[in-house]
């Protein structure tokens, strides 16, 4: 499963650098949508071209067509996600170092 997480988390940040370089030659007006909309493409496009879905990954296997063609798709989603989610997580962690500094010092 931590192969699949990290390749997930590569794949998820190779997009998210590919997205901001082509952002620079969209309209400035609507960015977000433009990101949205090539960070979806790009994500989607990968999961269906290496056949790569993260249930499968995982061994939560399934002979439907119909469970594949989901799993894709939530693939791609996972991976138009980028690295936002990874961020969050780190800056959480930040202010409770933070926190819990302050609370040791006894501010």
């Amino acid at each position: 499963m931590g192969r699949v997480v990290i390749l997930l988390l590569a794949l998820s940040l190779i997009v998210e650098r590919i997205t901001e370089k082509i952002l620079l030659l969209c309209p400035k007006a609507n960015k977000g949508v433009y990101a949205w909309i090539i960070s979806i493409g790009l994500g989607l496009i990968i999961s269906f071209s290496f056949n790569f879905g993260f249930i499968n990954e995982l061994g939560l296997k399934s002979s439907s067509n119909v469970s594949q063609f989901v799993d894709y798709i939530l693939t791609g989603i996972l991976i138009a996600c980028g690295s936002e989610p990874i961020h969050s997580i780190v800056q959480a962690l930040s202010y409770k170092k933070e926190e819990l500094k302050r609370k040791a010092k006894g501010v």
